[in-house]
């Protein structure tokens, strides 16, 4: 092979890498997929807060994917993770509030149906 055509072979392939997106690490790649998946097991997308930052979470993700620059893509993944912890709390206390209204409700139907002492004496 002539020598220009093994530089030219080579430039060609060095720009080829560099036009690929940066590599993300699998760890911090998977913790971020596991955070979103939880918010989605809990039901994040029935919270409508949460349903919003579940989607900007998911949309980080895939823009770090893509990313071609590492830092870039490093602070993508990090509001990604962000935004699904959020996601993950704003469901999780709209659960909290949902069982504190259900046992407000039973705790009412409750006293409504016990028999009133007309003596006073127990």
């Amino acid at each position: 092979m002539k020598p220009w055509k093994s530089a030219s072979a080579l430039v060609l392939l060095g720009a080829a890498c560099a036009s690929a997106p940066a590599p993300i690490p699998a760890e911090r790649l998977a913790g971020v997929e596991s955070e979103i998946r939880a918010a989605q097991e809990i039901g994040a997308q029935n919270v409508p807060e949460a349903k919003l930052h579940l989607q900007n979470a998911t949309d980080q993700l895939k823009a770090a994917q893509s990313s071609k620059d590492p830092e870039v893509a490093a602070r993508k993944l990090d509001n990604a993770k962000a935004e699904a912890e959020l996601a993950n709390a704003l469901t999780r206390e709209q659960i909290a509030k949902n069982e504190a209204q259900q046992a407000k409700a039973r705790l009412a139907s409750t006293q409504q149906n016990r028999p009133v002492n007309p003596g006073g004496a127990q």
